[in-house]
């Protein structure tokens, strides 16, 4: 009996062991909220997959680079403080220098040489462009008589790469500086981030590099099998294993535990312990929880809320110089091609040539006009932009000629009278008020001066006048000569490369002034 006692109350012992494993696994399990977390923890790995994928981490890499030569291309022209806007004059001045003439010539040799990049040096700082958009805006509503609302949806509607453009370049210089929203954001170091500069280090020396380099640990983590069954898995264990050590405890205590019975169920503890060992080891659980805790230690400083939040931020910062560049980067964005046509469009609502309508952009809006203005528009009467096409616009030309009202006419009360055109929101009776919108327009300035285009309006002016105080056969002759100059400036041939079958320039100078002596 005394033998049998200690048996007992040695597997009552042993038991208790049991139930205290048991009892601190489920603490474990509960207490640091192994569950929840774990389930968080899949979350990112199945939200952060994509991301971590090799060939997405050297985009990422090439995405930054690209972007920063957009940076370290827009910095110094962005705003005042970039310098280039300063140092225009003295490239101006260098080359008067180096070829002996005035700055005026030499500016004007580098316009003709080299259009594009003079036209954009003349833009610059862009931040000045930004400054004269609302002002252009309402310009455009005053000379269409129609208000700013309306102007900047028919903007968006009919020109939408140059309304994304001209939109979103106010967000990007007002911001290169201070970019809105982003206070709290730091670099890893705590250094603060408040430019566009600065968020480009941050993204390129931060951010990227920790994805870098955690990429080999978050694989490694998320390779074999999910991890959010071990913390229920390790549960359920310590939940057996309690109940089975306190059933066993009382049984034993009680004196009812027979050999067979015992054996069997001290077993049941070795082979579960077996079960979970191997699981651990064939999931390799210990090297991808330690890979796991590495993850997150590198990228811990990426994930606090005032980073994520100021990431938002400069990301949408960079959407907004995306979409302010996209469209005047190259031929593809659409901005170039919808120049000439938004010209033209000018044009016809306000009765102007599009000449005229350069010509009053310029002197008012000279930096948005460099930025925007193509190479060939002067001389073309908008042919350059399907100006041509408006087929009112076509009939005004064809009555002005012919001297009349007839057909051309009709065709124009056509299309009043259907509505072909009232959808418009430009569209404006080219005639009617039209010197006061000249003079609005250009403020007593000659849009042609020093131009082929130029002279040849003068000229067909000119000649209009004698038309009107002739007679006869003299009347005759000299609106024969109209309508030849008039020819001649609807197609300049290869000089300005609207229509076959033209002269060129000086051809054009040379029958005008022929005209104009005979």
């Amino acid at each position: 009996m005394q033998h049998k006692g200690q048996g007992n109350r040695n597997a009552v012992l042993q038991w208790t062991v049991v139930l205290v494993v048991g009892v601190i696994v489920v603490g474990v399990v509960l207490g640091l909220k192994l569950i929840p977390r774990l389930n968080a923890g899949q979350d990112v790995l199945d939200g952060a997959r994509p991301a971590f994928t090799a060939e997405r981490v050297a985009a990422d890499r090439a995405g930054i680079n690209i972007t920063s030569q957009v940076v370290d291309m827009a910095d110094p022209i962005v705003n005042e403080q970039g310098g280039a806007a300063g140092e225009v004059p003295k490239v101006v001045a260098y080359v008067a220098k180096a070829r002996n003439v005035t700055d005026a010539q030499a500016l004007a040799a580098l316009d003709k040489e080299f259009p594009r990049t003079t036209a954009l040096l003349k833009s610059l700082p862009l931040s000045e462009v930004s400054a004269e958009i609302p002002k252009l805006v309402a310009f455009l509503s005053t000379s269409l008589k129609l208000p700013a609302d309306q102007v900047s949806a028919a903007l968006a509607t009919n020109f939408p790469a140059i309304n994304a453009a001209v939109t979103n370049l106010p967000t990007v210089t007002n911001g290169w500086e201070q970019i809105a929203d982003i206070d709290g954001l730091t670099r890893f170091d705590g250094t603060p981030v408040t430019t566009v500069p600065e968020l480009r280090d941050y993204f390129s020396q931060d951010v990227i590099p920790a994805v870098e380099t955690q990429q080999g640990n978050f694989r490694s983590l998320d390779g074999t099998s999910k991890v959010n069954w071990i913390s229920p898995l390790l549960l359920v264990v310590g939940l057996v294993v309690i109940a089975l050590a306190a059933v066993m405890i009382l049984r034993n205590r009680r004196g009812g535990v027979g050999g067979f019975e015992a054996l069997g169920t001290a077993v049941i503890v070795p082979v579960v312990g077996v079960v979970v060992v191997a699981l651990v080891l064939g999931l390799k659980l210990i090297p991808r929880t330690t890979d796991g805790q590495d993850l997150l230690d590198g990228l811990e400083p990426a994930m606090t809320a005032e980073r994520v939040a100021g990431d938002r931020a400069g990301i949408t910062m960079v959407e907004a110089i995306v979409n302010t560049a996209d469209p005047i980067m190259t031929n593809e964005g659409g901005a170039a091609a919808e120049v000439p046509k938004l010209v033209a469009f000018v044009a016809e609502g306000t009765g102007l040539s599009p000449d005229e309508v350069l010509a009053a952009l310029t002197k008012n809006f000279p930096r948005t006009t460099a930025l925007l203005r193509p190479p060939v528009v002067r001389g073309c009467e908008g042919a350059a932009g399907g100006h041509q096409g408006h087929p009112a616009r076509a009939g005004r030309r064809a009555a002005h000629r012919a001297g009349s009202h007839g057909p051309a006419a009709g065709g124009r009360g056509l299309a009043r009278g259907t509505g072909g055109r009232r959808d418009d929101p430009f569209r404006r009776e080219p005639d009617r008020d039209r010197p006061e919108r000249a003079r609005l327009l250009q403020r007593g300035r000659d849009p042609g001066s020093g131009e082929p285009a130029g002279e040849l309006r003068r000229a067909e002016r000119d000649l209009q006048d004698r038309l009107h105080r002739s007679a006869g056969a003299a009347g005759r002759a000299d609106r024969d000569r109209v309508r030849a100059v008039h020819g001649l400036r609807r197609a300049p041939g290869p000089a300005g490369n609207c229509s076959p079958g033209g002269v060129g320039g000086h051809q054009h100078l040379r029958r005008v002034v022929a005209a104009r002596r005979g």
